[in-house]
């Protein structure tokens, strides 16, 4: 058993985005309440990257999410 116990991970990981944070906020909030969005910038350009991490106060969130999309990613 090891010493330290990793939190479980509640943040998500969406690619090829072109949203804003608000409009991320209103599709992902569907499945849960929501503490963070956060889309990494280019360090040149200032320009969205193209991904975001949508993070949920509760592991479940993410779980929900996943298996009610899952249909999708096939």
């Amino acid at each position: 058993m090891a010493r330290y116990m990793r939190p479980p991970n509640t943040s998500l990981f969406v690619r090829n985005i072109a949203d804003e944070p608000e409009d991320l906020r209103r599709e992902f909030g569907r499945y849960g309440p929501i503490v963070d969005v956060y889309i990494p910038l280019d360090f040149y350009t200032r320009q969205p990257r193209g991904f975001a991490y949508i993070q949920y106060p509760f592991p479940m969130n993410c779980i929900c999410f996943c298996l009610l999309t899952i249909h999708h990613c096939t």
